[in-house]
């Protein structure tokens, strides 16, 4: 009778063992991937404030460019990546006060505040057709000119 528990024993700690060992690893590859997708959304938050600051940039130094007194037009098209974080869309949104830079397939929207002296053409564009305009030393917009 002795040999009939001990063989039951065997095979229930061999059970034990596989079910925790199962339990283990289903943990860490659930951990794995909350991790990777925090990751992915920290990297795409950074990707959308470097491009919001570039184009902020070129926002300002059209408008200083504008103050000169001359009646310009200038044009830039960067080359921001189609997506961000490998594959999330974005859109650059110019207002009156601010630039911002978002993608709500990413939940991520990232603000920056424009000052300037010369007009803001309201308007928005998808990440990978970027185009700033100073047109006709009128107003600062994202896009063709209209004038």
């Amino acid at each position: 009778m002795n040999g009939d528990t001990r063989a039951v024993s065997v095979a229930i700690t061999h059970a034990l063992t596989v079910a925790i060992s199962t339990v283990l690893v289903s943990g860490l590859i659930i951990g794995a991937g909350t991790l990777l997708e925090s990751q992915q959304q920290n990297v795409g938050e950074q990707q959308l404030r470097e491009i919001g600051s570039d184009a902020a940039s070129y926002i300002n130094t059209f408008d200083r460019l504008n103050a000169t007194g001359d009646n310009v037009n200038v044009s830039v098209k960067p080359e921001y990546p189609e997506r961000i974080a490998g594959s999330f869309r974005y859109t650059i949104q110019l207002n009156n006060d601010s630039l911002v830079v978002r993608s709500t397939q990413l939940g991520r929207s990232v603000e920056f505040p424009i000052e300037t002296e010369t007009e803001i053409g309201p308007s928005g564009i998808s990440g990978a057709d970027a185009e700033i305009n100073l047109c006709e030393g009128e107003e600062i917009k994202l896009g063709e000119c209209d004038i």
